[in-house]
């Protein structure tokens, strides 16, 4: 082989590889669910608010510390009962089992968890073993469809408000919908590449806002016959108004001018794509304000007064079996 040859056949396989690096691994992004399909999901969702302020300006130095905090953490049975190729899957949700906690202020409201037995003798326990039909879209959409026999439980007290609450529609969506799929009919995507939404700010922010999500596929893996695909999520900040007509709010009003504000929005998804199984769906906004003033008298070795205040919250669904 002369060498004007082999130059040829290395500039040819040069480009092969090039044309291969390109076309990168292509998925489309669909829950196809069948009828029949049984998982086991554990759903946790946590919104924290933490308060901290410093004086360090009074003599003593004072600091006051408190938290609110709201925790969920359900598992559920998911058993699809029938799909329709454009509506998508009817699925029925059976409740195994809850730990619920409320703080407020440091100071511990409610306390439940199916796991102790001493808490199964409590009016929150009717929730365990309770069933209801929700419809699961293919773009990951819910709509509650009949929670009428689970909605029989008492609301007598504390505990039977909190029960029925936790099965509001509006619970229930949050605890079932994927978030992370493409609006709208199922579109194929390419490593690399991904597509964006923008949605308001979850419930309890400060100054609520509209953020933008951008879902980019890092990597595809397995076989032609049920691809698994990795999402990663990143939301800043957006002008944009949502769909819906949601506007953008600002509960802090004036005040917001004066934080200085840290924010940190991320997630992933983790997708059978062939059988529209979700492995992991997680998503995290962590938002911090603060702000700092010296007082008049201010002594020179002592720091300025410092208010933080951080908002988290947390969604966190992943396949148990």
């Amino acid at each position: 082989m002369n060498r004007k040859m082999r130059i040829a056949m290395l500039v040819a396989a040069g480009l092969g590889l090039v044309v291969m690096a390109g076309c990168g691994s292509q998925a489309q992004m669909s829950l196809n669910l069948k009828p029949g399909d049984a998982t086991t999901y554990k759903v946790t969702t946590e919104t924290i608010k933490d308060f901290k302020f410093e004086q360090p300006s009074m003599e003593p130095p004072k600091v006051k510390e408190d938290q609110t905090k709201t925790l969920a953490v359900v598992t559920f049975d998911q058993k699809v009962d029938a799909v329709d190729p454009k509506a998508g899957a009817i699925a029925t949700i059976t409740i195994k089992g809850i730990e619920y906690i409320v703080t407020d202020k440091n100071s511990v409201k409610f306390d439940f968890n199916s796991a102790r037995e001493e808490d199964m003798k409590k009016p929150f326990a009717q929730l365990i073993g309770k069933s209801y039909k929700i419809n699961l879209g293919r773009d990951g959409k819910v709509s509650v469809l009949d929670a009428a026999e689970a909605r029989k439980i008492s609301d007598a007290g504390y505990d039977g408000k909190l029960a029925q609450a936790f099965l509001a529609d509006e619970r229930i969506v949050e605890r079932h919908q994927i978030m992370a799929m493409p609006e709208g009919d199922p579109i194929t995507v390419t490593s690399g590449k991904g597509w964006n939404k923008v949605v308001p700010s979850p419930a309890g922010l400060l100054a609520p806002k509209n953020y933008e999500k951008t879902y980019t596929l890092e990597k595809v893996e397995g076989g032609k016959d049920n691809p698994v695909v990795f999402v990663k999520m990143v939301g800043k900040e957006s002008k944009e108004p949502v769909k819906e007509g949601t506007k953008t709010m600002d509960s802090m009003g004036p005040f917001a001018k004066m934080f200085d504000t840290q924010e940190s929005y991320e997630g992933q998804l983790v997708l059978e794509t062939g059988t529209g199984t979700v492995r992991k769906y997680q998503e995290k906004l962590v938002v911090t304000y603060l702000a700092s003033e010296a007082p008049a008298d201010q002594k020179p070795d002592k720091g300025p007064d410092t208010l933080t205040m951080r908002f988290t919250y947390n969604f966190d669904l992943a396949k148990v079996q």
